[in-house]
C-alpha cells in the first residue's frame, strides 16, 4: 500500500490507484497520515472534520469512518485503536512523507561532510517527490495547519538546495529559478539574497543592485520595514566588491564558497511569555521557587572560581537542578512559573528558554521542542540534526558553560521532559506538569492547591473590581466557592462580570446553580475551564476515564475505595487502582481520617460538573441506572453485613416494597477492613446513606429506597450510642428493630430525615416535611399506588400551616398533578406515620 500525500491525496495497491470515497473519511485519513506512527485523540479528529460545532453523534461518526477506511483499504493493522484515538502504522506501507524526510536526512549528512553536489542532488530528489501543494482539496482548517508547516519544509528545503548548489559554482543555472522563487515569495529575504549573489557572481552587479532596491520598496511599502541586517550587508558587500563574495583562482568560485558573509553571535534567548499583571498570592510557593534549590550552581558565589577558567576539577554539585510544579488543572501551574521565571531571569543571563508540551492535539514530542530551542540558540536549520537523540547531544553542548533557565509548561511523562534537561547545574529546569512525575528526579517538588479564600476574593476583586466584590462579600465568597478557588475558573467568572456589568455577582450565582452545564458559563469569555479538565480526562485509560464519569452517579460528596467496584463492575483493587490514577493526576482530591488513617476521594466540583456532562454523553440511562443499583446494592451489603456483626444472624427484615433487592457483595477481606468496628463505619458513612435514600427515592427506585431505610433504621438502632451520633431517644433496640419493620415508614424517616429530624409535629421544618411528603407521593404515584400518593399529600397539607410560600406553591401543583382533592388518610395504611427521631 502506498500513500502519497505531497500533493492531492493519493492510495494506491501494486500501483494500482484505489479511491477513498466521502469527504469525511479523506479528511480523517489526512490526519492520521499527517501523523502516521503517532496516536491522533478522536477530539482532534472531530475538531477536524467538524470544527468547533460538531453534532451530538461526531464520535460514532467518526467510528464509522474508521470503519469505512479499514474496509476500504483492506490492509490488516493499518489504523489500530488506541486511546484516546487512532493510530495509522505505516510499517511495510510506503508513505511519500516519509520518504521526503529520509532523503532529506541524507542529504543533510552529505552536506555536513562537506559533498555539496551529492546533498544538493539528495534535497533534488526529496523535492521531486511533491506533486503540487500537500493534501489539495482538503480543506479542514487542522489539515490546513499541518500543511502549512509542510509547505514551509518544502520552501525551505528548495531554498537549502539552491543555496548548496549556489555554493558549488552554479550560479548562472540558478539565476531563473531564483528569480522565479523570490517572485512567488516577495516577503521572504533568503531567496533575495541567494538571487543577489548569483548575479554578483555572474557579473551582473548593476541587477545585483537593482534586485536589492526593488526588495527594500517593497519591505517599506508592505511592512513598513527596511530589510534585515543580513541583507543589508549583503548589499555594502556588492557595493564594495567584498572579495569574501567571489572565492576560488581567477575569480573562479570555489566548492565551499559561502552565499553571503555570515556572523553568527552567540543568541541569547528570551522566550518567556508575558508575565499576568494581576498576579495574586502564592507567597509560600514563590519563595519555595525563588530559593536555589539544593544542588543548583546557576548562582555563582562571591570569590569561587570561574568554572569556564578554572583548570581545578568541579567539587560542588554536577547534577542539573530541576523543579517540578504539580497541581489540578486550572490551579495556575503555567502562571506561577512564568511569573517566577521572569523574577529569576537576571540570575540567568545566558537566557531563558520556554516551551509549552501540551498542544492542542496532543503532547508536543521532545524532537520539536529541541528543534525550536536549537534554532533559538542560534544553530541554523541546516545544521540542526533530523533525530531527537542527535538533537539533545547538540542542545547540551550548546547549554554547556552557560546559565540558562528552562522552563517546560505542562509536562506529561517523564520521557517527555528527558531529553529537554541541559547536561550541567549552571543552568536550571523548571516544570510544571498535572501529574507528579515521581519517576524524574528533581531537587524541589512544588504542589500547587487552589486558592485559600482570601486570594481568591482578591483576585476576584482585582479583575471584576473592588468596590464591586466588596460590596456583596457574601456573595463573592460562594462564587469562589463554586469555582472551587481555582484561578482559572475564577477568571473566567470574573471575566463574566466584567463584560456584564448590570449582573450582580448574585446573578452570576444564580445562572451557576440553576445551569445543567455550569462549566458552559465559566467558558464563555475566552477562559475554558472544561479544556483545562478535559485535558487531564483525555490522558487517563479508558478503565479510570469511565470510573471519573460514574463517581458522578452518587450524590455522596466523598466516598471509601471501594465504592468505584460496583460502578465500574470490577473488584476493589482494581477500583483502588484506577481511584489512584485519576488523583495521580488530580482529578480526584484524597482525604485521610485522622483516626482510621483511612483514605476517602472526592470529587471538586468543576470535576463532578465535568464528569456529569460526561456521563450524559458517553454513558446510555440505562448504564447510568445500572451503576446506581449497584452502588445502593453494595451499601445494603454493607449495612447488612454490619447488623450481622452487631450480634445478629440474618439482616433486618424489610418491607415488601425491598423485598428481593439485589445486593453487592464484596470481598470477605474488604468486608473485615471496612467493618472493622461497625459503629464507627456507621457514623463516618451516616450522612452519605440518609443521602443514598433520598437519592434511591428521587430516582424512583423504592424497593432500595425502602430496604437501605429499614437497614440504617436497624444499624442505628443497633449502634446509637456511639459517639456523634445524637442521643438516644429510649426506643432501645427492640424499639428500632420494630421500628425497622414497619418498612415504608424508614423511608420517609430516611428522606426527610437527613438533617436529622423525623416527620411529626414540632419535629421537622413545615418545608422540609412538606417537600419530602411530595417527594415520596410523586414516586408513588409514578409507580400507580395512587391510594398512597394521596395520603402522603394530605399529610403535606396538614403541615402547611407554617411553611413557606414556596412549599405551599409546591404543594398546590402536587394536588393538581394528582387531579384530585385527597382522600382522608388512612392509618393502617398511611406509609409514613410518626416515628423516633433518627440521626
Amino acid at each position: 500500500m502506498e500513500f502519497r500525500i505531497l500533493g492531492p491525496l493519493e492510495v494506491a495497491h501494486e500501483d494500482v490507484p484505489l479511491q477513498v470515497r466521502g469527504s469525511r473519511q479523506r479528511t480523517v485519513l489526512a490526519l492520521l497520515l499527517l501523523e502516521a506512527e503517532r496516536i491522533v485523540p478522536v477530539d482532534r479528529l472531530i475538531d477536524g472534520v467538524w470544527g468547533k460545532e460538531p453534532p451530538a453523534t461526531s464520535r460514532s461518526q467518526i467510528q464509522i469512518c474508521i470503519s469505512s477506511l479499514r474496509h476500504q483499504l483492506s490492509a490488516a493493522g493499518l489504523i489500530t485503536t488506541r486511546p484516546p484515538g487512532y493510530r495509522l502504522r505505516t510499517g511495510e506501507h510506503a508513505l511519500d512523507l516519509a520518504d521526503f524526510e529520509t532523503r532529506v536526512a541524507d542529504g543533510r549528512r552529505s552536506a555536513a561532510e562537506g559533498r555539496l553536489r551529492q546533498a544538493a542532488g539528495a534535497f533534488r530528489t526529496a523535492l521531486a517527490l511533491w506533486r503540487g501543494p500537500a493534501l489539495h482539496g482538503i480543506g479542514s482548517r487542522l489539515v490546513r495547519g499541518g500543511v502549512a508547516q509542510l509547505d514551509e519544509q518544502r520552501l525551505a528545503l528548495h531554498e537549502e538546495c539552491l543555496e548548496l548548489e549556489l555554493a558549488a559554482g552554479e550560479h548562472q543555472r540558478l539565476v531563473g529559478e531564483l528569480a522565479a522563487l523570490a517572485a512567488a515569495h516577495p516577503l521572504r529575504e533568503r531567496p533575495r539574497a541567494l538571487l543577489m549573489t548569483a548575479l554578483y557572481r555572474s557579473g551582473r552587479q548593476a541587477e545585483a543592485l537593482t534586485e536589492y532596491r526593488r526588495t527594500r520598496e517593497t519591505f517599506i511599502e508592505e511592512l513598513g520595514i527596511e530589510p534585515g541586517e543580513g541583507l543589508r550587508r549583503l548589499h555594502h558587500a556588492i557595493l564594495t566588491g567584498d572579495p569574501r563574495l567571489i572565492q576560488g583562482p581567477a575569480g573562479g568560485p570555489a566548492e565551499r564558497a559561502t552565499v553571503a558573509p555570515r556572523h553568527a553571535p552567540t543568541r541569547v534567548p528570551r522566550l518567556l511569555p508575558a508575565d499576568v499583571a494581576d498576579f495574586t498570592g502564592r507567597r509560600a510557593a514563590v519563595a519555595a521557587l525563588l530559593e536555589s534549590p539544593a544542588g543548583a550552581s546557576g548562582e555563582q558565589a562571591a570569590g569561587e572560581p570561574d568554572p569556564e577558567r578554572s583548570t581545578e576539577p568541579p567539587t560542588g554539585p554536577t547534577a542539573v537542578p530541576v523543579t517540578v510544579v504539580t497541581g489540578r488543572a486550572g490551579v495556575g501551574k503555567s502562571t506561577l512559573a512564568v511569573h517566577v521565571a521572569h523574577r529569576l531571569a537576571a540570575r540567568y543571563p545566558d537566557g531563558q528558554l520556554f516551551a509549552s508540551l501540551s498542544g492542542t492535539g496532543g503532547p508536543v514530542g521532545p524532537g520539536d521542542v529541541l528543534g525550536r530551542f536549537l534554532r533559538a540558540l542560534g544553530v541554523a536549520e541546516a545544521e540542526i540534526p533530523a533525530g531527537t537523540e542527535e538533537r539533545a547531544e547538540m542542545y547540551r553542548d550548546r547549554l554547556a558553560g552557560r546559565r540558562v533557565l528552562v522552563v517546560l509548561d505542562g509536562a506529561g511523562t517523564q520521557q517527555q521532559v528527558a531529553a529537554l534537561l541541559p547536561g550541567t547545574a549552571a543552568c536550571r529546569v523548571l516544570i510544571t506538569s498535572r501529574h507528579r512525575l515521581t519517576g524524574l528526579p528533581a531537587a524541589r517538588r512544588v504542589e500547587l492547591g487552589p486558592f485559600d479564600r482570601t486570594e481568591a476574593l482578591e483576585f476576584l476583586a482585582r479583575i471584576a473590581g473592588r468596590r464591586r466584590v466588596e460590596g456583596q462579600q457574601a456573595q463573592a465568597a460562594k462564587l469562589c466557592a463554586a469555582c472551587d478557588d481555582l484561578p482559572l475558573a475564577l477568571r473566567g467568572a470574573a471575566a463574566r462580570l466584567v463584560a456584564r456589568p448590570h449582573w450582580t455577582v448574585a446573578d452570576l450565582n444564580r445562572r451557576l446553580l440553576e445551569r445543567a452545564r455550569p462549566l458552559d458559563e465559566l467558558s464563555r469569555s475566552g477562559t475554558d475551564v472544561r479544556a483545562a479538565v478535559a485535558t487531564a480526562y483525555d490522558s487517563r485509560t479508558p478503565g479510570a476515564r469511565r470510573l471519573l464519569r460514574l463517581l458522578a452517579v452518587p450524590q455522596a460528596a466523598s466516598f471509601a475505595s471501594w465504592a468505584g467496584g460496583p460502578l465500574l463492575r470490577t473488584d476493589p483493587l482494581t477500583s483502588q487502582d484506577l481511584l489512584e490514577e485519576l488523583a495521580e493526576s488530580y482529578l480526584l482530591e484524597v482525604d485521610i481520617d485522622p483516626v482510621s488513617g483511612a483514605a476517602r476521594y472526592r470529587l471538586p466540583g468543576l470535576v463532578r460538573a465535568f464528569a456529569r456532562e460526561r456521563l450524559a454523553a458517553e454513558e446510555t440511562a440505562g448504564a447510568h441506572r445500572a451503576a446506581l443499583e449497584r452502588y445502593l446494592g453494595a451499601l445494603l451489603f454493607l449495612l447488612d453485613e454490619a447488623y450481622r456483626r452487631g450480634g445478629h444472624d440474618r439482616a433486618p427484615e424489610s418491607g415488601s416494597g425491598g423485598a428481593g433487592v439485589t445486593r453487592w457483595a464484596l470481598p470477605a477481606r474488604w468486608v473485615g477492613q471496612i467493618l472493622a468496628d461497625p459503629g464507627d463505619w456507621y457514623g463516618r458513612e451516616r450522612p452519605w446513606l440518609l443521602l443514598a435514600v433520598r437519592q434511591a427515592a428521587d430516582a424512583g427506585l423504592l424497593p432500595h429506597a425502602r430496604a437501605l431505610a429499614d437497614a440504617v433504621v436497624a444499624v442505628w438502632g443497633q449502634w446509637r450510642a456511639a459517639p456523634g451520633w445524637g442521643g438516644a431517644d429510649g426506643t432501645g433496640d427492640g424499639g428500632a428493630a420494630r421500628t425497622s419493620r414497619a418498612g415504608g415508614r424508614a423511608v420517609l424517616v430516611a428522606v426527610a430525615g437527613a438533617g436529622g429530624w423525623a416527620v411529626g409535629p414540632g419535629t421537622a421544618e413545615a418545608g422540609d416535611e412538606i417537600e419530602a411528603l411530595i417527594a415520596l407521593a410523586g414516586a408513588y404515584r409514578h409507580r400507580g399506588e395512587h391510594g398512597q400518593a394521596r395520603a402522603l399529600l394530605a399529610a403535606a397539607r396538614r403541615a402547611a400551616g407554617n411553611a413557606p410560600p414556596e412549599a405551599v406553591t409546591r404543594l398546590t401543583v402536587a394536588l393538581a398533578e394528582q387531579g384530585a382533592r385527597p382522600a382522608p388518610p388512612e392509618p393502617a395504611r398511611l406509609l409514613l406515620p410518626k416515628v423516633p427521631a433518627v440521626p
